[in-house]
């Protein structure tokens, strides 16, 4: 992709007509008056097939778009002042060269001159096997949110296994390089499709459905894809009042129902730990505000865990976050082992100390974190843990149930969403930090169908006292989430469809 830096600027002293104006005496110098004209990106580079994107034009004259290619379109050529023209470039019929045109951008006030380069890739070779002709549909995507949209396709003529089918995605129409796979199906045709999440709230996403087969003519496998198409992100979050700042995390499964700030106050910064952001969003208590933490992994930004921090009680309420064998590997990075601020939050609400007998309790566990060793670096901020009862609790029956987890972690169409949490049903205080009365951890773990549709889900809930608990099995802690949910007043996992979600809440036998 070319830059997209901010087009030159050429600017020009345009002079008044020589009559002083009102006012102005004959000694005086008669009023310059600047124009520039610039684009924003730069340049435009569209695949072989062509497409549809637009640039900013910042201007302050009138002007006049030229171009005698006849394989592009502008939806305007004349205009006054800066806005945004829409480029269409139909698809190159030369399979081995690219090409390029120039559009002359020229002002009327300054006679100034932008010449704003397009260039294509060459076509996509038509494949002209006799065994192959699978066709794939883009479908429209709909229950779009701040933070999510479902995505369809359909495909026929597959003579042959579909190896895989699904979406690739991305911010840019060149550069779909998100990927929403659906995996292995059979039959000559089909209808598929899948719930993108993460996404970040008011931005144009393109994308398009594929469908990979097997070629046994070329031996090897062979891509068919849809048409590119778009939708747009909503700008209201889907946890509650207010715009979503940043990347749209709240709509995820695991992620409890949130009441943010009038008007979505919010910000992102870079983490302490790798080169990603974390995002950070304000609730309508000004004393609370949600945080997501982020780290890079085979080339993709991936979500470490979110929490709702309390100043007042210097701890995570909660923290949200997934257990996945194969999107959160185990490579045994090993322990960070120091402690550290968390950059997304103020000095003066944070606290990390040990003493009489309790210790720093992690929420999201260190070896729940081995895939890369920034990931495990950000389980020892401060904002992740809160003073726990270490002898036969933090290491003892908190620690087996730990494991446990860790050790059930599924794979393939299962999910494990997880939230640990804290309970205050006392005014305890240690050093000055109020001390958590319980602690628990909430568990769902759901299952999906080849087209990404979530089809079941069974919940179970464990809490334990902030004290000894010697000789205690972590089963004996078992409750509903309804019962947390009723203590705590949080309303959990509420993006989970209603009805798999209210029957999840109120098991209370293992999810394993």
């Amino acid at each position: 992709m070319l830059s997209t830096a901010l087009g030159l600027a050429l600017l020009f002293a345009c002079t008044p007509a020589d009559q002083p104006s009102a006012g102005q005496n004959d000694n005086q110098q008669p009023v310059e008056k600047q124009y520039s004209i610039a684009a924003n990106p730069s340049s435009l580079e569209f695949p072989g097939e062509g497409g549809v994107q637009s640039f900013t034009l910042e201007t302050e004259a009138r002007w006049n778009v030229y171009c005698q290619e006849d394989w592009l379109s502008c939806d305007r050529f004349s205009g006054e002042g800066g806005g945004e023209i829409v480029v269409t470039v139909t698809a190159n019929p030369d399979t081995e060269t690219g090409r390029r045109a120039t559009l002359s951008i020229e002002t009327v006030e300054g006679n100034l001159t932008l010449e704003f380069d397009i260039r294509q890739a060459p076509g996509k070779e038509e494949y002209s096997g006799d065994r192959l002709d699978v066709r794939v549909e883009t479908g429209e995507a709909t229950n779009l949110s701040s933070a999510s949209a479902t995505l369809s396709g359909s495909y026929r003529g597959a003579t042959t296994t579909v190896y895989d089918r699904g979406f690739r995605y991305g911010k840019s129409y060149s550069s779909l390089n998100l990927e929403a796979g659906l995996g292995s199906t059979v039959g000559e045709a089909g209808d598929f499709s899948t719930t993108i999440s993460s996404l970040e709230s008011g931005v144009t996403y393109y994308y398009r459905a594929y469908v990979t087969v097997w070629d046994p003519e070329r031996n090897e496998y062979v891509d068919f894809e849809g048409s590119i198409k778009s939708f747009i992100t909503s700008s209201q979050s889907g946890g509650g009042g207010g715009n979503a700042v940043g990347n749209g995390y709240l709509g995820c499964y695991e992620i409890p129902a949130v009441s943010l700030a009038s008007g979505g106050s919010g910000s992102t910064g870079k983490e302490s730990f790798g080169n990603t952001k974390w995002i950070s969003h304000n609730t309508s208590d000004s004393g609370q505000r949600i945080v997501t933490h982020t780290y890079a992994y085979n080339g993709k930004t991936v979500r470490n865990y979110t929490i709702l921090f309390d100043s007042t009680k210097k701890a995570a309420l909660w923290n949200a976050f997934v257990m996945h064998k194969e999107a959160y590997p185990d490579n045994n990075v090993g322990r960070s082992g120091g402690w550290s601020e968390d950059p997304a939050l103020p000095s003066s609400w944070q606290s990390c100390f040990s003493s009489n007998g309790y210790s720093r309790g992690h929420e999201v566990a260190s070896n729940y974190r081995q895939a890369t060793t920034e990931a495990n670096k950000q389980t020892f901020y401060y904002t992740n843990q809160a003073p726990q009862y270490q002898t036969s609790f933090n290491d003892g029956v908190w620690n087996s149930l730990e494991n446990a987890v860790k050790g059930n972690a599924p794979g393939g169409r299962d999910t494990l969403y997880v939230v640990v949490g804290l309970l205050y049903e006392n005014n305890a205080t240690l050093q000055g930090v109020p001390l958590p009365s319980h602690f628990y951890k909430l568990l769902m773990r759901c299952s999906f169908n080849t087209s990404g549709e979530m089809t079941s889900a069974k919940g179970v809930a464990y809490i334990f006292t902030n004290e000894t608990h010697p000789g205690m099995s972590y089963s004996q802690g078992a409750t509903t989430i309804d019962a947390i949910e009723q203590r705590s007043g949080f309303d959990f996992f509420a993006n989970v469809p209603k009805d798999l979600q209210d029957a999840a809440e109120q098991m209370s036998g293992s999810v394993f």
